[in-house]
C-alpha cells in the first residue's frame, strides 16, 4: 500500500510538470466510457476498442471535466509501478543487486516510448505493470491475484490471450477448484471485446478491421512486415541491454555462477545457473511477445512499436541483469565496483538521446493540452454545442475527431476529421502540433465565425 501511495504522489507530481492531455486513443475511450456510462454506446468510427480502458473511463464519467486528466494520473501511477515492480524483479533476479534493480527500473522507463505514452494516457504503461505485478504474485503462489493481472492484460492487449491461455491451462490442471472461473473467463474475455463492437457499430470484428488500416510508415505496409516489425521492436530497449541479453545467456549457457560470490554493488550473491536460467525467463516471455506483433503484423495488423514495447520492456530487465552479472565476472573481486560503474556509464550514454528529448514531451504535452481546453472554448464561441450541430456537420483536422466529439458530446462518426470539408457545416480549424499547419482547409463559403486560442471556427449553415 506504501508504495502505491508513493506512486500516486509521484504521479500527482508529474502533472505539475508535464501536462496530462490524452492523446487520440484515450479521447476515444474517454467518449466510449462516457457514453456507456449514459447507457449508449456508437463504435461505428474510432480507434479498435479496448474493454479495460473504456470500462475505466465509464467510471471516471461521472467527474465530467475531470475524467480526462484523472485517466492520464491513473496510466503514469502504472508507469511508476512498472519502474518498481521492475526493480523488483531485476533485484531478485540479479541475486539482491541494487544496481541490476535500478538498472532495470530505468531500463523499462525509456524503454522506447514509453515515457512518452504514459504522459498521453496510453495503455503501454498499464500493460507492463499488470505484466510485472501478475509475474511476481505467481511467483509467490497468489494465483488469483496472477490471474487478475493476467486478465486485465489480456483486456488491454490481444498479444496477451497466448500467455494468459498458457497460465490458464496450468492452473486448470493444478488447481481445479479454479476451473469455474476459468471457464467463465475463457467466454468473458472475447466476450468483453466483441460485445461492445456488436451493440455500438453492428459489427461483430470492426475492431479487427480497424486495426488492419495502420497509420502511415507502419510495418505492415512495407514489403516484409514481420521484419520491419521486428526490426522497430528491436530499436525499443537501450542498446547496451541488448548486450546483457547476451551475457546472460553466455552466464547461463556456461554455469558460470554456480559458486558464490559478492556482487559488486557489496550487496548480495551471484545467482546459481538455474537461477541464471530464471533470469533469462522475462527475455523470452519478451522475446514471444515480440514475436506475436511481427506475426501480427505480416498477417495484416498495422505491428507499430507501440504494441511490441510491453515485450521490449521485459527484454530490457534480464538485459540489466546480464550487465551487472557480466561485470561483475568479468572483472577482479577488487575492480567490480569499477566495471559495474562503468557499465551503468555506458548504459547511461545510451539513455541520453532520449532523455534529451523529454523536454520536447513537455512542450508538445502543453500545446495538446491547451488545444483541448481552447477547443472547448470555441464552441463556446461558436455559440454553444446546439448551436454548432444546427449549422450542419462539425469538420476537425486529422487525429482530431474523438477530441471534437468528446468537447460536443455526440457520437464520433458525427465529426468529421478527414473529409473536406463542405456545406452547411462548421470548420474547427488548429495546428495538431505547434510545428504543423493549420488544418483543415475550409472553402471560401465558410466565412470566420470566432476565434479561442489555437482555434478558427469558420462555418456555412443552410444549403450548399
Amino acid at each position: 500500500m506504501s508504495r502505491l501511495v508513493v506512486a500516486v504522489a509521484l504521479a500527482l507530481a508529474s502533472l505539475l510538470l508535464v501536462d496530462p492531455a490524452p492523446s487520440y486513443d484515450p479521447w476515444a475511450w474517454l467518449l466510449w466510457g462516457r457514453e456507456i456510462a449514459g447507457g449508449e454506446l456508437s463504435t461505428v468510427d474510432g480507434p479498435a476498442f479496448k474493454p479495460l480502458p473504456v470500462a475505466v473511463c465509464a467510471l471516471l464519467a461521472p467527474f465530467g471535466s475531470a475524467a480526462p486528466w484523472l485517466w492520464v494520473l491513473l496510466v503514469r501511477v502504472a508507469a511508476v509501478l512498472a519502474a518498481a515492480l521492475a526493480y523488483d524483479v531485476g533485484l531478485r533476479l540479479a541475486g539482491g543487486s541494487r544496481a541490476a534493480g535500478a538498472l532495470a527500473a530505468a531500463g523499462v522507463l525509456l524503454c522506447g516510448g514509453l515515457l512518452q505514452f504514459s504522459a498521453a494516457g496510453a495503455e503501454p504503461a498499464l500493460v507492463v505493470a499488470l505484466a510485472l505485478g501478475g509475474a511476481v504474485a505467481w511467483r509467490e503462489r497468489r494465483y488469483r491475484i496472477a490471474l487478475a493481472c493476467g486478465v486485465a492484460c489480456a483486456l488491454l492487449r490481444v498479444e496477451a490471450w497466448p500467455f494468459l491461455l498458457a497460465a490458464g491451462v496450468v492452473l486448470w490442471v493444478r488447481r481445479p477448484q479454479d476451473r469455474p472461473v476459468l471457464a467463465a473467463l475463457a467466454l468473458f474475455i472475447p466476450a468483453a471485446w466483441l460485445v461492445p463492437e456488436l451493440i455500438g457499430s453492428g459489427d461483430l470484428l470492426r475492431s479487427g478491421a480497424r486495426a488492419r488500416l495502420p497509420n502511415p510508415g507502419q510495418p505492415a505496409l512495407t514489403d516484409a512486415p514481420a521484419a520491419a516489425a521486428l526490426e522497430a521492436a528491436v530499436r525499443l530497449p537501450l542498446w547496451p541491454l541488448w548486450g546483457g541479453v547476451i551475457a546472460l545467456a553466455a552466464l547461463s549457457a556456461r554455469g558460470t555462477g554456480a559458486a558464490s560470490s559478492r556482487v559488486g554493488d557489496g550487496t548480495a550473491q551471484r545467482p546459481p545457473s538455474r537461477g541464471l536460467r530464471a533470469a533469462l525467463v522475462p527475455a523470452a516471455a519478451g522475446a514471444a511477445w515480440i514475436a506475436i506483433v511481427a506475426l501480427m503484423a505480416e498477417a495484416g495488423f498495422s505491428g507499430e512499436p507501440r504494441y511490441a514495447l510491453p515485450g521490449a520492456a521485459l527484454i530490457t530487465i534480464s538485459g540489466a541483469v546480464g550487465l551487472m552479472l557480466g561485470a561483475n565476472a568479468l572483472a577482479a573481486r577488487s575492480a567490480r565496483p569499477y566495471a559495474i560503474a562503468a557499465a551503468a556509464a555506458i548504459v547511461a550514454a545510451a539513455a541520453a538521446p532520449r532523455t534529451a528529448d523529454l523536454p520536447a514531451l513537455r512542450e508538445e504535452q502543453a500545446y495538446q493540452w491547451r488545444l483541448a481546453g481552447d477547443l472547448a472554448d470555441a464552441v463556446r464561441a461558436a455559440g454553444g454545442r446546439e448551436a454548432v450541430l444546427a449549422c450542419g456537420r462539425p469538420y476537425v483536422g486529422p487525429l482530431r475527431g474523438p477530441l471534437m466529439a468528446y468537447r460536443l458530446g455526440v457520437a464520433k462518426h458525427v465529426v468529421e476529421p478527414d473529409a473536406p470539408p463542405r456545406a452547411p457545416g462548421v470548420v474547427f480549424r488548429s495546428a495538431l502540433s505547434a510545428s504543423s499547419p493549420p488544418a483543415p482547409v475550409a472553402p471560401p463559403r465558410f466565412a470566420e465565425t470566432a476565434r479561442a486560442g489555437a482555434w478558427q471556427v469558420l462555418a456555412a449553415c443552410g444549403a450548399a
